[in-house]
């Protein structure tokens, strides 16, 4: 009866039997060895000794000019543990074992078991094998000569582990690719084995761990792993997966440390990696999510920025995922991740604030004389139209004007004046900017505007000429609501020349405004005063004809030289768009056999089918000027070097 009630002894006889069972032991540090019996110790370890790491050798440029025992004990420095003693397992039972490994774990500062131990020194003397290490040498037979672990003087350098070579930190510590949560690994209940429940072919050629998992021993560890997926069935009988917080048993984690040791050549299911090679990868991150990123969330809009933030993010986190899990690097997610969100945010949020300050500063400048939809598009690029200065380009410019406006406002009292004035420069500021001109100024009762600045158009002088027969079509509209009020009429003069000008914010400091300069806008001043001398409505300059010749209706008028201009210049009255055409031909077919008479001087003829032109069209203000020219040559022949061109006397 009491043979049979030994159970330590009947334990020790079945290890014996079987020859295969490696026991675990804790090593202890320097306080809590005074609790336990240092002959207790020494009687196990003189039965553990035998099991001592075979090799440990030093290595590097200084191999043998340093100790290794103090290279590895510097543990202020990150070096390895020392034991001073061990919480032995009893003497019957370490008899019996074939080997023996420590189970000391190695909790992170938060509590969390991320990392490995693999060898402890014990006080001075040799270096130890943890249970897994152990475990994993003797299921793949490793002899001592293939065993043999390499210190510098930084510490644990790697393991020469058979056909592997494991590199941990300097404190021997690996850190554990779990392959899932707790009940990963198939779990059997001792009592079930012990009655025969569990057949005998389960554990043949498994290595098989034994240890705690009641609750209430205590042998729970925090792991990465809080809770695992498991199926439950609703009060409705409906199956529902759901996530539920299990506590992970210490025994389960040296599982995983085995696993990792037998897959060394299996990235993906060894011990992560967390070196240098992942440290340059997160600083490449986050260099490139702090600077390429800036100077990229610089240039785009915001909503593009935000769509690259995202993309880039998630494109991120697939990528350490990837890493993760097919090569078992462990890469930063939190630093980079939080560089790139900080970094589209600050600059998103600046370039809100400083481009919101940019566009309210371009709708002020531009509000009063361009379209809403020009501002819009100017409100893009607000640093080019808001520097002072200007640059050369191709605009047309127009010039109107009222006809008698001086003689005509005496007869006024003020109050008629402004109003009258307001209601036709409000109708003819609207057309220009419906045009997508920019309206430049008003001169008294002149108005300038331009077409192709600030914002880009190439059919600017398209654009230019209608405008024009628009404010002539609504002048002549406002006119007769004027006449049925017993209103005075107006008339108007319109010039329009296309050429090369100087365009830009010019003025002072203190006031500048968008505005143009040169020759060619003198030239669409002096076009404009011609529509009194030629007794038109709208002059257009040689330059202007030329790119609208075959959208509008019009007909050459005359070739002049300005005042301090060697160079003759050709003008064109413009009448109609070019849909309109058939309602002028007659009067143009006619013009121009008049025209041909008076080029050939043949003055009495060309006087003559003026004449007959203008019985029939008595309005026609070009072929009085040219019957008064044609009766002038006929008295008086110009000179014989005459080339048909007419001087204006006056600017």
């Amino acid at each position: 009866l009491r043979t049979s009630s030994d159970n330590d002894r009947l334990l020790a006889e079945s290890m014996q039997r079987a020859g295969n069972v490696i026991l675990g032991h804790v090593f202890l540090g320097p306080e809590p060895a005074e609790a336990f019996s240092p002959e207790a110790a020494e009687a196990y370890f003189n039965v553990a000794w035998a099991t001592a790491f075979p090799q440990v050798r030093p290595v590097g440029p200084r191999a043998g000019k340093f100790n290794i025992g103090d290279a590895w004990a510097e543990r202020e420095r990150g070096r390895g543990l020392v034991a001073q003693t061990v919480e032995a397992n009893i003497v019957p039972l370490a008899e019996a074992a074939r080997s023996f490994g420590f189970i000391n774990n190695d909790p992170d500062a938060d509590g969390t078991m991320r990392r490995a131990l693999l060898l402890i020194r014990y006080q001075d003397l040799d270096w130890y094998p943890s249970l897994a290490f152990q475990v994993v040498r003797e299921y793949i037979e490793v002899p001592d000569q293939n065993l043999v672990a390499l210190i510098n003087e930084n510490g644990l350098e790697r393991i020469e582990f058979g056909p592997y070579s494991l590199r941990p930190r300097p404190d021997s510590t690996v850190l554990i690719n779990y392959a899932g949560a707790y009940g990963t690994y198939p779990h059997y209940s001792m009592v079930d084995v012990i009655e025969g429940s569990v057949p005998a072919a389960t554990f043949r050629d498994k290595l098989v761990l034994l240890g705690p998992t009641a609750l209430g021993i205590g042998d729970m560890r925090n792991t990465p792993f809080r809770s695992r997926k498991e199926w439950v069935r609703t009060d409705e009988g409906k199956l529902q997966q759901v996530d539920r917080e299990v506590a992970y048993m210490g025994v389960e984690i040296h599982a995983n440390i085995i696993d990792n040791l037998l897959h060394l050549n299996d990235p993906a299911r060894s011990f992560l990696s967390r070196g240098s090679r992942e440290e340059i990868i997160d600083l490449v991150a986050i260099v490139a999510f702090g600077l390429v990123l800036g100077v990229w969330f610089g240039r785009i809009r915001p909503i593009l920025a935000t769509v690259t933030a995202v993309v880039v993010l998630l494109l991120f986190m697939g990528g350490l995922h990837l890493a993760f899990a097919k090569w078992g690097m462990w890469l930063s997610f939190v630093v980079p991740a939080g560089t790139l969100l900080a970094n589209y945010g600050s600059v998103t949020s600046f370039r809100m604030i400083f481009e919101e300050r940019e566009k309210r500063k371009v709708r002020r400048t531009f509000s009063q004389y361009v379209s809403p939809g020009v501002i819009r598009l100017l409100e893009n690029d607000p640093a080019r139209y808001l520097r002072r200065g200007g640059e050369l380009k191709e605009l047309s410019v127009m010039f109107s004007d009222i006809r008698g406006f001086t003689a005509m406002s005496e007869g006024m009292t003020p109050d008629e004046l402004v109003r009258l004035l307001n209601e036709y420069l409000n109708e003819m500021s609207d057309i220009v900017i419906r045009r997508w001109g920019t309206l430049d100024k008003y001169i008294g009762d002149a108005i300038m505007a331009f077409w192709g600045s600030p914002y880009p158009q190439e059919d600017h002088a398209q654009r230019a000429c209608l405008a024009a027969l628009d404010m002539c079509a609504r002048l002549e509209e406002l006119n007769a609501q004027w006449r049925a009020a017993g209103r005075k009429t107006l008339a108007i003069g319109v010039g329009v020349n296309t050429g090369p000008v100087n365009v830009g914010n010019m003025g002072s400091d203190k006031r500048f405004n968008w505005t143009v300069m040169g020759d060619n806008v003198n030239l669409a001043s002096r076009l404009e005063g011609l529509t009194k001398e030629y007794g038109v409505r709208i002059v257009l300059s040689e330059g202007t004809w030329q790119q609208v010749a075959k959208d509008f209706v019009g007909r050459e008028l005359d070739r002049i030289r300005v005042k301090g201009k060697a160079q003759p210049v050709g003008i064109y009255e413009l009448l109609d768009v070019a849909g309109d055409g058939s309602r002028h031909a007659a009067l143009l077919a006619a013009f121009e056999d008049a025209m041909a008479a008076y080029r050939r001087r043949e003055w009495e003829a060309a006087a003559q089918k003026f004449q007959s032109l203008l019985e029939l069209h008595p309005d026609d203000g070009p072929s009085r000027v040219f019957l008064s020219r044609s009766c002038e040559f006929v008295v008086e022949n110009p000179p014989p070097d005459w080339d048909g061109v007419y001087v204006m006397k006056t600017k």
